[in-house]
């Protein structure tokens, strides 16, 4: 059964999408750069906020353990 991942590593600061098959790493996408540049654009565009206009992010306790978001096909 193939499975695919988003995976965040702490040690490395990288977002993965890592596809496994039987359990075994096929093949593994950094995707944070594009990952980061889309949710700014989104953070931007849903407060209406404009190029130099600041915003101050809280990291919620509920997010504190999450690093994998599984998807089987």
């Amino acid at each position: 059964m193939k499975t695919q991942t988003l995976e965040y590593n702490k040690e490395t600061g990288q977002i993965t999408i890592c596809e496994y098959d039987e359990g075994f790493l096929v093949s593994s996408n950094n995707i944070t750069t594009a990952v980061m540049t889309l949710a700014l654009e989104k953070l931007y565009d849903d407060y209406d906020l404009d190029i130099g206009d600041e915003v101050v992010i809280t990291k919620k306790k509920s997010l504190e353990k999450v690093t994998k978001l599984q998807v089987k096909k």
